[in-house]
């Protein structure tokens, strides 16, 4: 990574919020220093950056690493109360970009009984809709079938269009 880079990263971790206090910008001109800036050349680089930042176009890298962040984030969702489901025992299913893990406590309340199963092998996501909250079925070749009771109808629908797309 060439100094400019480097000087600049560190410039963008110090103005996150898009300003740089004083003590800050003492840090950066000692750094600047270490690194062969002048003074005018520090001012510069920290000017450019804090302009990136008040035009929300930081740099082609900050917007990859957003969709790499999404890509691979994972999503908890649990069975609601308001719909019935158990408070000290919730159905929690959880999805990231491989597979989609059932978790619910036992009924002894001493272990959490799970589930993995990878988005390869899902056949099939059904809903269940009724006047006390969405069941969730989700079938698949082989491991049988998970079924999540109690969720809210925005949930299941989520759920079922994360599973869906991650399939393609």
């Amino acid at each position: 990574m060439s100094k400019e880079k480097l000087f600049k990263e560190l410039i963008s971790n110090m103005a996150e919020d898009g300003e740089i206090t004083s003590s800050e910008y003492e840090i950066l001109l000692e750094k600047g220093k270490d690194l062969g800036f002048d003074k005018k050349t520090v001012d510069l680089l920290i000017e450019m950056e804090l302009s990136d930042f008040s035009d929300n176009s930081y740099s082609e890298n900050s917007e990859s690493e957003e969709n790499e962040i999404e890509e691979n984030e994972t999503i908890t969702f649990k069975s609601a109360i308001t719909r019935g489901g158990g408070v000290l025992t919730p159905d929690i299913i959880i999805i990231d970009n491989d597979s989609v893990t059932y978790k619910k406590r036992n009924k002894y309340l001493i272990n959490v009984d799970s589930i993995t199963v990878p988005i390869s092998k899902i056949s099939s996501v059904e809903l269940n809709t009724s006047l006390w909250g969405t069941d969730i079925i989700i079938k698949t070749f082989g491991a049988g079938e998970i079924n999540g009771n109690k969720f809210t109808k925005s949930d299941a629908k989520q759920i079922r269009k994360l599973i869906q797309e991650r399939q393609r």
